[in-house]
Order: structure tokens, then sequence, then C-alpha cells
């Protein structure tokens, strides 16, 4: 729901200001599903506000829901723009929401089946914040909660920033889903000013960072934004990160068979970042395989993932030179609901047809 617009519509309707925190707790604290669900108002007021204003910014148009328990969920904007978000389970009973923040993205990473859609708007924080109320309603029902949020969906994340950090104090506030700072992330391409933003803010708030090469070449080869935030500006900002607020950085690194997945581009990795000292500290490389996507032409899998004699050796390189590293589990593959597959699509085409 758009706090603001509720604002000036209980104005509008000459209503006392506490209106608005007794409508704002019911969908956000008790995860109401309707104004029908909000009995502290009175009906009159309900059947006005009905009319005037959505009660949800998105619309659900499909679930697909994989083998693993990750359900995709697709949905429409108010002006139809289609977003995806994902629910992903987890075997400690833990329940993490991953979120769009824009429709479409403007970064256009060339493995990522987001950046083939293209760039239509930015999305609201209150759009950002519906993903997880959604999933939070259907979890509640269960007996069940949302305990973790990452801002790992559609879009780039730091480049509407404002609207990710409203986002983010709402998710935080306890008057609102009360969730703890430390159980949100934010993931970004590299964009150097809003990292910089980023480590003035005085929060707990989980930072990752998709690296993904080890040299400029390459990394622009495969991230188009490396061209503007180069290493030599993305690293020491990193740097001053870890430096500021002594938290750990998770360092993501997307491994393209016969791309960046070599026995030197694991030591030139480890070179990297051990150049970086605070950086060295507290980072942690998190390593990903390739999930399958397509192309802007709709041809699938341009790239590949790593063979496991390859992901082996780079594992163990980096552990040689003393880079610590984890492998994250992929969920939801099967329905494109992985990192990197997520298009807007309600009915992803089948790939043995293209």
């Amino acid at each position: 729901m758009d706090l603001d617009r509720l604002g000036t519509v209980l104005h509008e309707l000459g209503q006392p200001a506490y209106r608005a925190k007794q409508i704002e707790l019911a969908v956000y604290r008790d995860l109401a599903h309707g104004y029908d669900d909000i009995p502290t108002i009175p009906r009159p007021l309900r059947q006005e506000l009905a009319g005037r204003m959505p009660f949800d910014e998105l619309r659900l148009e499909t679930t697909r829901r994989s083998p693993d328990g990750a359900d995709k969920d697709l949905f429409l904007t108010q002006d139809s723009l289609p977003i995806e978000s994902v629910l992903i389970p987890h075997e400690n009973g833990s329940r993490t929401v991953c979120v769009s923040t824009e429709a479409g993205c403007q970064i256009g990473c060339t493995f990522c089946a987001t950046g083939h859609l293209g760039f239509q708007r930015t999305l609201t924080p209150f759009e950002i914040v519906d993903q997880v109320l959604f999933f939070a309603r259907q979890l509640k029902a269960a007996g069940e909660k949302v305990t973790n949020v990452v801002f790992m969906g559609m879009g780039e994340p730091f480049l509407t920033y404002e609207h990710m950090r409203r986002a983010i104090l709402l998710l935080n506030d306890p008057d609102a889903l009360g969730l703890g700072q430390r159980r949100i992330s934010v993931s970004t391409s590299g964009i150097v000013p809003s990292i910089e933003h980023f480590t003035q803010e005085q929060w707990q708030v989980n930072l990752a960072v998709s690296l993904h090469a080890p040299t400029d070449a390459l990394r622009s080869q495969l991230m188009p934004i490396n061209r503007t935030y180069p290493l030599s500006a993305l690293m020491p900002a990193l740097d001053r990160y870890v430096a500021v607020t002594n938290r750990r950085l998770m360092l993501e690194y997307l491994l393209l068979g016969g791309i960046n997945d070599s026995p030197e581009d694991a030591h030139r990795l480890a070179d990297l970042l051990r150049t970086w000292p605070n950086v060295s500290r507290l980072g942690l490389v998190n390593l990903l395989t390739y999930n399958p996507t397509r192309d802007a032409y709709g041809h699938w899998n341009a790239f590949m993932g790593p063979t496991g004699r390859t992901l082996a050796t780079f594992e163990d390189i980096l552990t040689a030179h003393g880079i610590p590293w984890t492998r994250r589990v992929s969920f939801g593959g099967d329905v494109g609901a992985a990192c990197g597959q997520l298009a807007g699509e309600a009915r992803p085409p089948d790939a043995t047809q293209l």
C-alpha cells in the first residue's frame, strides 16, 4: 500500500490523522488482506478507500513452484509492468524473499536474463515492500514468517537508492514488518557513489557486490557498468566500506565455463582481493554457477557453467591463497527462479523450441 497516497486521500476525506497509523499497522504489522480486514476503521471509510485507491500495489499473475520448494511469483504493477519475486525456503526453517527493485534493469549484464529485458522504470518503496507482504501473508496462514529479505531480484537497487532505502526502513520498522537489519541484504553491480552513501548509513544491512571477474577487460565484457565504475574505483570504495563498518562483505563471483573460471582467473582474483587490506580481512567470495538464461534474441545457454573439476580447482586455489569462500546453493532453477533468470515471464518458453 502506498502510504503517501493514503495520507493524501485521508486528508481529502477529512479523516483524523490517527486513521493513517491504524491502517498502516493493519497492513504492515497485522498483515491484513484488504480494507474489509481492518475492523478498527468504520465500514463507510473502508468502502470509500476501496473506491479511491488499491489496497495492494501489485497484482499476482502466476505462481510457479519448484520441487525444491522455491516459489517464483509474477506480479503486475498498477501500470501493468511485470516483475518477479521469489520465496526461498531453507532446511533450518528460515524463509527468504528475493525482491525486485526495477521493472527490467539498467545494467545489462550479458549473463542475466533481466538484463536483456531493457529498463522500464524503478519501483516505488511500496511496490518493493508489497512483494514481501504478499509472501508474509501466505506464510502467516501456515504459521510461519518471512525471516530474511534480499534485494537481489530484477533491477539494480543502488540506481534507485532512495526508494531502496525507504523500503528497508519500512521492513525494519517495529510498527511494520519489524525485520532485523542484519536479516536484510542488498546486492549491487558496483555503483560506486551509492556504495559510498551506503557506507555512511547508520545501520547493519548486509552488502553484496557482483564482481564476476578479476580484471577490468573481462569484467567490462561481462558487465558494461565496469566501464563507468572500473575496479580501480570499485575496490577502494569496498575497502572503505569494510574499514568504516567493520562488516562482512560478500563478493559474488559467477563462474562461467571457459570464460572466468580458469586457474589463472582464480590466482588473479586472489591477488586482487589481497591488494586491499580490509577487503582481504572481511571479504567472503560467494561462488555461483551459471543458471541457463535466454539472450535478447531468445537463444538459450550463450554461457555454460564450470565442470566439477574446474570448480574444485578454483576453490582450491582460493583456499591456498587464504581467501575465504562459500558456494551458493541455487533454488528454483527449473522454474526460472534462480540467480540471473528473472525475466518477468508468466510462462517461460520451452528451450527446446527455440
